[in-house]
């Protein structure tokens, strides 16, 4: 059975890669995070308009009421991205250089806990609501003509409950058609 699957498997990477481009996908989904102070990621999607432009659409959300410091936590993002310059590598490996801007929504309870109270612990729940913007530049590295790689960097900011702005890093994983 084992035989089986990885034959299965090289025979898909294989065909995919006689019959396709990596940059002629359009469309493209997978995970994603970008790393700062207040971090953003999720599900993302991405269409690709022309060779030119894409747009990108990102999604993460979680709950759980029994957790003692972060029970909410959700944020919404939308990238628009403009490629600079895109090469094929070997008809295997194909990569392109892209600046970005991102907009979005980021909302986080934050549950604090004070003890030492004659009549018990009290429980705070603060909501934070801050929009997010993010600027920068980033390679997508397509492998096999559907595996596709991002990697970006550049500045995000969060306003306007504790203004933050600083470095930040991303890095995704999405399967590309």
């Amino acid at each position: 059975m084992k035989k089986l699957i990885i034959a299965l498997t090289t025979l898909f990477l294989l065909a995919g890669s006689v019959f396709a481009n990596g940059l002629e996908n359009k469309n493209a989904i997978g995970m994603f995070i970008i790393g700062a102070d207040q971090p953003v990621g999720g599900l993302q999607y991405e269409h690709r308009f022309s060779s030119l432009f894409s747009t990108k659409a990102g999604v993460f959300a979680f709950y759980n009421n029994k957790t003692y410091s972060d029970p909410y936590n959700i944020n919404i993002t939308v990238e628009t991205d403009f490629t600079l310059y895109e090469n094929n590598w070997k008809d295997k490996i194909c990569s392109r250089l892209f600046a970005y801007g991102l907009v979005g929504y980021a909302g986080k309870m934050e549950r604090t806990w004070e003890y030492g109270d004659p009549f018990g612990e009290k429980r705070t729940d603060t909501m934070h609501n801050n929009a997010v913007a993010s600027a920068g530049f980033g390679f997508d590295f397509i492998f096999f003509d559907h595996l596709s790689v991002p990697v970006q960097f550049g500045f995000l900011g969060t306003f306007p409950d504790n203004p933050q702005v600083g470095f930040c890093g991303g890095i995704a994983l999405r399967y590309t058609w």
